[in-house]
């Protein structure tokens, strides 16, 4: 099925803004709040004492901790993240009458496994995708795009990280142009949320850092909702949900 980006943008957002969406959206906030306050503790921990900054809000918020300590919540909170990841996958790639719900097994089911290879996946593509950049840009966009599933394929069909990326490159294959168009105007998005952040930061750091926070954690779960209905649109398989399936495929839509 090619995939039809209006779809995607207007029922991805309807996605987001469900009651799925909105917990997606508090966890998501908590592990930007717990990694922002674990890198500036450690900056401040570190900057020598003749440069202290008198007030906290020079650097934005910190917490009360080590540095050492700072680290293990900076480590503890991206795992947190990756887990958010698969999380909103699950709760998002469902049929729409199902979000108002909060099934347990998407929290749960197999999430140690899944944990470990979106881990894996993340940490390949945190390799590829900057040298592809790096080569012309162009090698790096395209490994973006077609990778971009790897996730939800893990999240929503419990695949395994080398499954993961062959079922993404299977599923972005033929539709890798409006692909492309969706990871730049997504990236257009978050540029513009980071940029309000940075104007607010001239005035006052923490106030800048939080609103940042903020508004790049309503991206997020937009980006999650719009890829969440791109992947529904593009699997072989019918919609979650819907009473359909295939063999050794989660139906999330009945988690």
């Amino acid at each position: 099925m090619a995939l039809q980006l209006g779809r995607a943008l207007g029922r991805g957002a309807r996605r987001s803004a469900s009651v799925s969406g909105l917990v997606v959206l508090v966890l998501s906030v908590l592990y930007q709040l717990a990694f922002l306050g674990a890198v500036n503790t450690a900056v401040v921990n570190l900057l020598p004492d003749g440069v202290r900054p008198t007030d906290a809000g020079a650097i934005g918020f910190s917490l009360p901790i080590s540095t050492e300590m700072a680290g293990v919540l900076a480590v503890a909170s991206l795992l947190f993240g990756t887990g958010v990841f698969v999380v909103a996958a699950r709760l998002l790639a469902r049929d729409p009458t199902t979000l108002g719900s909060l099934p347990t097994d998407a929290f749960t089911r197999r999430i140690g496994r899944a944990l470990l290879s979106a881990l894996v996946v993340n940490l390949v593509l945190a390799v590829a995708i900057p040298l592809g950049l790096a080569l012309f840009v162009i090698p790096g966009l395209f490994l973006a795009v077609s990778f971009q599933f790897a996730v939800f394929a893990i999240a929503v069909e419990d695949a395994g990280p080398v499954g993961a990326l062959k079922r993404s490159w299977a599923l972005a294959s033929g539709d890798r142009w409006r692909l492309l168009v969706l990871v730049l105007l997504l990236a257009v998005v978050g540029g513009v949320s980071g940029a309000v952040g940075s104007l607010f930061s001239l005035a006052d750091p923490l106030v800048g850092q939080l609103l940042s926070l903020a508004l790049t954690s309503v991206v997020l779960v937009l980006m999650y909702g719009i890829l969440a209905d791109a992947f529904l649109q593009l699997r072989e398989e019918p919609v979650f949900g819907t009473g359909g399936g295939s063999p050794g495929t989660a139906d999330v839509g009945a988690l």
